[in-house]
């Protein structure tokens, strides 16, 4: 039931405060990996019956239960609401965007059924209900422009423009945002998104030997002047730095996130490390900021964030669990460990 917005604000709060004092993140993370098998798993985290299935499918159905689960949440949380901050249907759209992905691949291959998609109605920008045409699924909004099934050679572009589109709504949502902490969450993103940026360059560096021209048509951008970009200048900064040289790397702008160097050995930048100490720093930044503004549309842009940070949790343990990883590398994987002490 939707209330006024103060009365809103105050529920959606406390609400919130209390899924979050349940939650696997902080402290209680480590619950996670102190199970030893996925059933036992499944009834930390989900709370049913364990279903008798093989432990693959088992673990895509922890997984996807748990996601649900959150998406779930979320909408409730939004529908109080008569009229939702912009932010946070866009931040519901995300799920649109990721379940398109799965919706062209599906229609790609000639798959028969839909694939299982996350639910957003009342907020979706995708009828589901019109599958599988594909144009009709689209029509009308924002992602109209995908009205044909991809081809195998299609599929990249495609993705790669969805990525783009959603950052840049999510992006603007945030410029439109009236709002004490307008400013603050509109900083969070924005970094959050140069990280990203940087770690997909070093990644397509490192793992891909792509060259500069490659890489720069692969970031994410938030307008046409690249050079500039709020989003993308960073990454291009260091796309010709060694990924070696300590001496340049030392006196990067982010170079708190750098894995630690020791005199005398070979070193190199690591990306796994630099992600699991920005998720560290981002994470630490949106709780602050779900208790700074209490009464604005903070807490639960910060929830969703938390929350998202809650299900990379779940999802590595599950995965840890199926390769029969030791509970320290478990944490080290999901740099609950190096980070945190680091």
């Amino acid at each position: 039931m939707a209330m006024d917005r103060t009365a809103a604000d105050a529920y959606t709060y406390a609400r919130a405060s209390g899924i979050l004092a349940k939650s696997f993140v902080g402290p209680r993370a480590g619950t996670l990996f102190s199970v030893h098998t996925l059933q036992e798993l499944w009834s930390l985290v989900i709370k049913t019956e364990v279903p008798a299935i093989p432990e693959t499918l088992l673990a895509r159905e922890l997984e996807r239960n748990a996601q649900t689960i959150f998406v779930e949440q979320f909408k409730n949380l939004v529908r109080t609401y008569s009229r939702p901050s912009r932010i946070l249907v866009a931040l519901l759209n995300y799920y649109d965007y990721d379940n398109l992905k799965e919706i062209g691949a599906a229609l790609c291959y000639n798959e028969k059924e839909m694939p299982d998609v996350i639910d957003t109605a009342p907020f979706s920008l995708v009828d589901y209900s019109k599958w599988p045409d594909i144009a009709a699924m689209t029509s009308g909004g924002p992602l109209s422009w995908y009205d044909t099934v991809p081809s195998i050679s299609e599929q990249q572009a495609d993705d790669y423009r969805l990525d783009c589109q959603f950052v840049k709504e999510l992006v603007s949502a945030l410029a439109h945002e009236k709002s004490p902490c307008s400013g603050e969450l509109e900083k969070l993103f924005i970094e959050k998104y140069q990280i990203e940026n940087i770690l997909w360059t070093l990644r397509l560096k490192i793992f891909y030997r792509m060259d500069e021209v490659e890489i720069k048509n692969h970031l994410a951008y938030e307008g046409d002047d690249r050079k500039n970009d709020r989003l993308a200048r960073e990454a291009l900064k260091i796309l010709d730095w060694p990924v070696d040289d300590w001496e340049r790397w030392k006196k990067w702008s982010h170079s708190d996130l750098l894995n630690p160097y020791t005199d005398g050995e070979i070193w190199s930048v690591d990306p796994r490390w630099i992600a699991n100490a920005y998720r560290k720093r981002f994470v630490g930044r949106a709780t602050r900021l779900f208790h700074q503004y209490p009464l604005t549309v903070c807490p639960l842009v910060c929830w969703y964030i938390i929350k998202q940070h809650e299900l990379e949790n779940i999802r590595t343990a599950s995965e840890c669990i199926r390769l029969n990883v030791s509970v320290d590398d478990a944490l080290s994987v999901a740099g609950l460990s190096e980070v945190n002490n680091g």
